[in-house]
């Protein structure tokens, strides 16, 4: 039995996430204090304390252990947030270097190049919505610098096929198995079978080309191509679990977030710091180097705080306990699930005074810790693609800001969406193109 109290349903826990999904663990943790349990099979004790996610994350790997491996189904068995123990070092230490920071980098310019072609029909006047020319170009990104696929007809069929599949996860059949049903071919879930298997079929043609070919600069051919100590490469079904866990944990996130930044520099209240974001990146010049504008302080500033105020979701990856755990003080026992709850602590009044607000100087007056500051998780299981995802936010929210001018065609907040795994904009964050400042576009102001 867990040590601490909370709600006595789990389907109350759910219907709030539906309705408030950015915000919903607030009210809980007035009542029932920054460390509850929400009851289920396994029950789940959630922390938004610091002291309480540090506990957490430095638990040893082997005492934990997923508490929901039926998103192999969508994802596969192999897929690295669903393995444990020595098989889940094996692959982390596998799968590490090719995600390394400075690795990186030698995607800069690819990525600017792909914010150019996905905005070319930007035009003033014109109404578009961020988070799907967002969500198209972190596709592209993912086809090209994780894929190494530059064939804009092979381009095209992959990146329907990972649309589909993507969207084919409904909330649904991701938070109910009951309804995983093939029904004799008829159904979401048949739907959703259909088109995994045609992408299964994809990607284990590119596995089989990457493997014959030499390295080369893409993530799946340094995947290919490397090693345990033992000398075990990646099987075929590990290789592609992880490009599949990359798509679903990946394109969608990092489209969220761009989304998520431009609507917040778009409202009222916020244009001080839009304009000041605007400025000074103009003081970068017309071509700025992507390192330079990765570097800059206050670009980095604007997108960890859109990354703390509109967390992707409020307690990401629960973890099954193998062993018990002291928490805050109490004994949490085996075969209980825990998580660090990213609702709660990016909402903590005392490390981020006014929390509801949008002030990304915060990240500039101080440092926070991996336990106060958790977008990307932490510990053993930190996400592997962090570095990359922070690194293709940054350049992108740089250059849609640089580039244009804006005005938001949905005035007022966005309450939020449940967009399968992750929590979007409602609206898409649709807007008005005011101004093109690309020099690079005839007839358009200079920047």
């Amino acid at each position: 039995m867990s040590p601490f109290p909370g709600p006595r349903s789990s389907l109350a826990m759910l219907w709030a996430y539906v309705r408030d999904p950015l915000t919903c663990m607030v009210p809980l943790a007035e009542t029932w204090g920054d460390t509850f349990t929400i009851p289920g099979n396994p029950p789940i004790v959630l922390t938004g304390h610091p002291e309480g996610i540090r506990a957490i994350y430095a638990a040893r790997p082997e005492t934990l252990t997923p508490a929901n491996t039926d998103l192999g189904v969508f994802i596969g068995d192999t897929s690295l947030i669903l393995v444990g123990g020595e098989r889940h070092k094996r692959l982390r230490r596998l799968l590490m270097p090719p995600f390394h920071g400075a690795r990186m980098r030698a995607y800069g310019r690819l990525i600017q190049s792909l914010v150019r072609e996905h905005t070319r029909s930007w035009t003033p006047g014109r109404t578009v919505s961020v988070h799907q020319t967002a969500t198209d170009l972190s596709l592209d990104v993912i086809l090209q610098a994780v894929f190494g696929v530059r064939d804009p007809e092979r381009m095209a069929r992959l990146a329907r096929l990972l649309t589909d599949v993507v969207h084919g996860i409904t909330p649904a059949i991701a938070m109910f198995p009951a309804l995983r049903r093939e029904l004799g071919g008829f159904g979401p879930y048949a739907a959703f079978r259909r088109r995994q298997v045609a992408l299964h079929e994809a990607l284990d043609a590119l596995i089989a080309e990457a493997r014959g070919m030499e390295p080369g600069d893409d993530i799946l051919s340094l995947l290919v191509h490397a090693q345990a100590e033992d000398g075990r490469p990646l099987t075929d079904e590990e290789l592609r679990d992880q490009l599949l866990l990359l798509v679903v944990a990946g394109h969608e996130t990092t489209a969220i977030a761009v989304a998520w930044a431009l609507h917040a520099l778009g409202l009222p209240e916020n244009a001080g710091v839009a304009e000041r974001l605007r400025a000074e990146l103009d003081a970068l010049g017309p071509d700025p180097d992507p390192a330079v504008v990765d570097e800059h302080p206050w670009l980095r500033a604007v997108c960890d705080e859109t990354l703390r105020r509109y967390p992707g979701a409020p307690a990401p990856a629960p973890r099954r306990l193998l062993a018990p755990l002291e928490l805050m003080g109490r004994t949490v026992p085996e075969g209980t699930a825990v998580a660090a709850a990213i609702g709660l602590v990016h909402f903590r009044e005392e490390l981020y005074p006014e929390p509801m607000a949008f002030r990304p100087e915060r990240f500039l007056e101080r440092k926070f810790s991996p336990f106060e500051f958790i977008p990307f998780g932490g510990g053993a299981r930190r996400c592997l693609g962090a570095a990359l995802a922070g690194y293709e936010m940054r350049l992108v929210v740089a250059e849609l800001v640089r580039r244009f001018r804006t005005t938001p065609a949905r005035p007022g907040p966005d309450p939020g969406k449940v967009r399968a795994a992750n929590v979007g904009p409602r609206y898409g964050v649709p807007v008005v193109v005011d101004e093109v400042r690309s020099s690079d576009r005839p007839g358009s102001p200079a920047s």
